[in-house]
């Protein structure tokens, strides 16, 4: 009897608890809210010198958007994935927090400038404030490569750079 009124709490806290309806669920997943860091100074309000129009507006065919493209399949693909969608073939490999984000996602390249971009593939993510798994490229390409992987980034993901306030 005194093992009924032990468990009997357990299972009362149980189907209160777990009576929460997908929908609810389905909403709280909904509700995220990605904050951003700063950038340091050096990185603010930078604008993509290859182009004076919106990277989504460019052709396919752009020489630019191109190289970004071979580049960014080259280097990055094997973590964020063909598609830009976190899904590479390295990603499984890790865990959350530390995940290749999906650059497709309304909520990640579409809500950067394109100075924060720059500045996250200069510095990697492997110290404060981001703690991820994404390397420093800062030596590795040069300033036309990375302008060019990134108008490539905007132009995959079909959005144009957060517009400077």
């Amino acid at each position: 009897m005194k093992k009924i009124f032990m468990i009997l709490p357990l299972i009362l806290f149980l189907i209160v608890f777990s009576n929460v309806s997908a929908a609810e669920k389905k909403a709280e997943k909904k509700v995220r809210k990605v904050i951003h860091s700063t950038p340091p100074l050096d990185y603010v309000g930078l604008e993509n010198p290859l182009s004076g129009a919106d990277p989504k507006s460019l052709p396919d065919n752009d020489p630019n958007i191109l190289a970004g493209k071979r580049l960014y399949k080259a280097t990055c693909a094997n973590c964020h994935g063909e598609r830009a969608d976190g899904k590479g073939p390295e990603a499984e490999g890790f865990v959350t927090p530390i995940k290749p984000v999906d650059m497709t996602d309304p909520e990640a390249i579409a809500q950067l400038d394109q100075g924060y971009v720059l500045w996250r593939i200069d510095e990697g993510g492997l110290d404060e404030p981001f703690y991820s798994a994404m390397p420093a490229w800062k030596d590795d390409f040069t300033e036309t490569e990375k302008w060019q992987i990134i108008l490539y980034l905007y132009k995959n993901a079909g959005v144009s750079p957060k517009a400077k306030k």
